[in-house]
């Protein structure tokens, strides 16, 4: 048995836009810039690929393995900068 955890950055699935917002209503509106966002079915080949590899992790946008590798020496930074992107995308 393994587990392998998947990492996909932005996907286009237009959840956001058709999810909701804290108030229960309809978002109508995605808070992020999807331009180039990956398709789904690509984030799914990746993710089929992975666990039958047995990867542990599959992470699959360039800005994820940079924050993964620069995780190590300065795990609060990357916090505050994940942090910061997503203040960001809710305006």
């Amino acid at each position: 048995m393994s587990v392998t955890i998947a990492y996909p950055g932005v996907v286009a699935t237009e959840t956001r836009r058709r999810g909701f917002g804290a108030d229960g209503r309809a978002a109508g509106r995605s808070g992020l810039d999807e331009t180039g966002a990956m398709s789904i079915e690509t984030c799914a080949r990746l993710i089929v690929d992975g666990a039958e590899n047995r990867q542990r992790d599959v992470v699959m946008s360039a800005k994820g393995k940079l924050g993964r590798w620069m995780k190590l020496p300065a795990p609060r930074l990357v916090d505050r900068l994940a942090l910061k992107s997503l203040s960001k995308a809710g305006h």
